[in-house]
């Protein structure tokens, strides 16, 4: 059925070429445009249906014709029927659905699909559909007839058959442009289309124009198999370099034309972004769908793999500057030294991407979750910052969030929230009676283990649903191990299996129970009772004790005991997923990143004793709270290294903020390289660099529309800062100062 939906959506689909294209298909049925997923998340999403064109942030354009589709015939049929009504145990739906539109303690994404995953578009370039039909054969042989296995398997068969319909239908288009033609360059154009798509995905790619629209195909159609979300195209830059060099060499293809080339594939990710109600949009703002395209890093044998179209890439990072693909770039101690210089000038000149990863942290880490040395190596990032091997992985990395602050505000007040009487937490002792941090550490453990719990329990429940509901056939061919398991990957068909759960605020846990022991244990300056009671009124008229608490040291700064207790924190979350086991027999794991859930969760929390008040927006995945790291980006950067960061098998964000005038000109991208290179070899996992006048934010904030093309790294993904929300864009612009813009 899953298979056959698919189907129908792209034999019926409209193709469109618009003037001036050279690689062809489009994701929804506008230009630009946002999916509407009823049988996933999309019933909730619709509480904004009238809201949409008229809302400040991320307005969309319904025509009257689809509000009436969608409230007429999609709602009243989908929401009795869409996923997250359907999870068992029935008793706990309302339940798990309330608190998913208002999550206080987690939030379970796995609910609107899985996604998050790299596609094997190696294979997909080298064998073509033709080359998966015939291993679906012979799997067919060797499977008994009507079972699950053979089920999938024809699945797979509608999915290629399907596949190859959608470029069929493009072909037409093109050969009829062609003909009424009158411009003898663009009919040029519309022949080599209708050429191009005549072969591919059916064959293998003979061409770099023949791989790229291959592969835009297949990032297509996963996109509308289920969540258009994270679908990250990997390590193009290795898939595509045997075609841009045979090109180069027959004289097919220029320099320039495979940039164009890049530039139209780049164009074309950006012609979907993501429907989400504003509540959604709290936790995902910014248009996020991080379809993550890498460059650079190691082969499988570890020799280092940076080719021509690395540096095509960064070029074109640099120069088109997109909201989509979310680019990042691995580096290693092999890694040239005019691509580190490449980079660094880009970033130093305000670029925001690439983002950068540490392959010597990064692949030990992969190895620990049961990956293969030479599949680590081949290892590509998903969404925001989660490394995966690529094309062989399904590690939901974005499976949940989770709120570690809302754990410690539960810890100081007995499992209740601050001034409510109904408890959401773990019955636990008074956090008064801590006669020591390791006594609160534990309170702060109890509530850790108690919410998880039900988290799991929840996202056990959607994990079945997924597998149950939700099988994505074209998605799993696309996976190395389903077609020889002949299972699909919601089922754990893929090779390396696992979910990621995000713990968000990590570092305001840290810095609460630093200011916990400097200012009442060790310099006895006020006593547990005073913090719970401070922290419970929001320091209503405890502005001294309150600026004790700020005064107390701060992740950030080197400083060795709040790093050490961010560590703690760090632990105590890792350690209780350790040994968990999701439905698809991968283990769960943590994650330090934040997307926006660090600004929505921060107005959900109350006082901490780190001194900041309720509302107030904890720091974005590992990175120092905003205005707390004094000692400029070195000390920050060498806090960042010192963590146990083997922790973060589902990886981590860190927000290098820097002004123009610290980096400009060319000694300035020396420096930043400098700072980079220090910080890896420390042993830091990721970095992403933000250079921007603060004054230019300010301005940007205040005057919408005045800096439209303003690219600004949020939480491991780029966003224009236009369209960001009011509470983010202020997060943001307070990166870079320590006092309220």
């Amino acid at each position: 059925q899953r298979a056959e939906a698919l189907g129908h959506v792209l034999w019926n689909k409209q193709a469109v070429i618009y003037p001036r294209e050279i690689l062809v298909g489009c994701f929804t049925s506008h230009r630009v445009g946002g999916t509407v997923f009823p049988e996933l998340h999309g019933v909730p999403m619709m509480e904004d249906l009238f809201r949409f064109p008229r809302r400040k942030v991320n307005p969309f354009t319904v025509s009257r014709r689809e509000r009436r589709q969608l409230l007429v015939e999609v709602l009243p049929f989908w929401l009795p029927r869409f996923l997250g009504i359907r999870v068992n145990p029935r008793g706990h739906r309302l339940a798990f659905i309330r608190e998913e539109l208002s999550p206080k303690l987690y939030i379970v994404n796995e609910v609107a699909g899985v996604a998050h995953f790299v596609p094997n578009y190696q294979g997909l370039v080298r064998r073509g559909t033709d080359g998966y039909r015939r291993e679906v054969a012979q799997r067919l042989g060797e499977v008994p007839p009507g079972s699950p296995a053979a089920h999938f398997l024809h699945a797979v068969e509608i999915a290629c058959d399907a596949l190859d319909g959608f470029a069929e239908r493009y072909r037409r288009e093109a050969e009829r442009q062609a003909a009424e033609e009158q411009d003898p360059k663009r009919r040029e154009e519309l022949v080599r289309i209708a050429e191009v798509c005549a072969r591919v995905p059916r064959n293998p790619a003979e061409s770099f124009h023949e791989a790229l629209q291959s592969i835009l195909f297949g990032q297509i159609a996963i996109n509308i198999e289920s969540l258009d979300n994270s679908v990250s195209p990997g390590r193009l830059d290795q898939i595509l370099a045997p075609f841009y060099q045979k090109d180069l060499a027959s004289g097919r293809l220029t320099p320039s034309g495979a940039f164009e080339l890049l530039g139209c594939l780049a164009l074309k990710l950006c012609e979907i972004v993501p429907v989400y109600s504003l509540r959604g949009t709290r936790f995902n703002g910014g248009m996020f769908n991080g379809q993550v395209v890498v460059v650079g890093g190691t082969d499988q044998e570890g020799e280092d793999a940076t080719n021509e179209v690395s540096y095509l890439f960064l070029e074109l990072m640099d120069k088109l500057r997109t909201r989509q693909p979310n680019y990042h770039a691995r580096l290693h101690k092999g890694s040239p030294r005019e691509y580190r210089d490449r980079i660094a000038a880009a970033l130093a000149d305000g670029a925001v991407s690439p983002a950068l990863y540490n392959d010597e942290v990064i692949v030990p880490v992969l190895r620990s979750r049961g990956i293969s040395e030479a599949d680590a190596r081949d290892l590509a990032m998903v969404g925001c910052v989660e490394p995966v091997s690529a094309g062989r992985s399904f590690l939901s990395t974005d499976a949940a969030l989770f709120n570690l602050p809302m754990c410690l505000e539960l810890a100081l007040n007995h499992g209740r929230r601050f001034g409510t009487r109904k408890r959401i937490g773990a019955p636990t002792s008074p956090a008064e009676e801590c006669g020591s941090i390791e006594d609160l550490v534990g309170l702060f453990r109890k509530q850790v283990e108690h919410a998880l719990f039900w988290l799991i329990y929840d996202l056990k429940a959607v994990e079945r649903a997924n597998a149950r509901l939700q099988p994505t056939p074209l998605a799993s061919m696309l996976l190395e191990g389903c077609l020889e398991n002949a299972r699909d990957a919601s089922s754990g068909g893929a090779r390396y299996n696992g979910s990621g759960i995000q713990g968000i605020g990590v570092v305001e846990v840290g810095d609460s129970l630093a200011a916990v022991e400097a200012v009442v244990f060790r310099d006895r300056k006020a006593s547990m009772a005073e913090i719970v009671e401070a922290c419970r009124t929001g320091f209503a008229g405890r502005d001294a004790l309150r600026a004790r608490l700020l005064a107390a040291p701060k992740y950030g700064n080197d400083d060795g005991l709040v790093d050490g207790l961010v560590a703690r924190a760090m632990e105590v979350f890792a350690s209780t997923l350790q040994g968990r086991h999701n439905t698809r027999g991968g283990e769960y794991t943590a994650g330090f990143y934040s997307v926006t859930a660090h600004q929505a969760w921060g107005e959900v929390v109350g006082a901490l004793p780190s001194g900041r008040l309720r509302g107030e927006p904890f720091s974005s995945g590992l990175s120092p709270g905003n205005g707390r790291d004094r000692h400029g980006p070195t000390a920050a950067l060498t806090s960042y290294a010192s963590l146990p960061l083997h922790f973060a098998k589902n990886g981590v964000n860190f927000n290098l903020q820097l002004p123009p005038w610290a980096v400009g000109k060319e000694k300035g991208a020396r420096t930043l390289r400098q700072l980079i290179d220090g910080g890896f070899a420390a042993g830091c996992m990721q970095i992403q660099v933000n250079v921007h006048d603060p004054k230019m934010l300010v301005e940007a904030r205040d005057h919408p529309g005045r800096y439209p093309g303003l690219l600004v790294r949020v939480s491991g993904y780029s966003a224009y800062f236009d369209d960001l929300c009011l509470e983010m864009k202020d997060e943001i612009i307070h990166r870079f100062t320590c006092e309220s813009a």
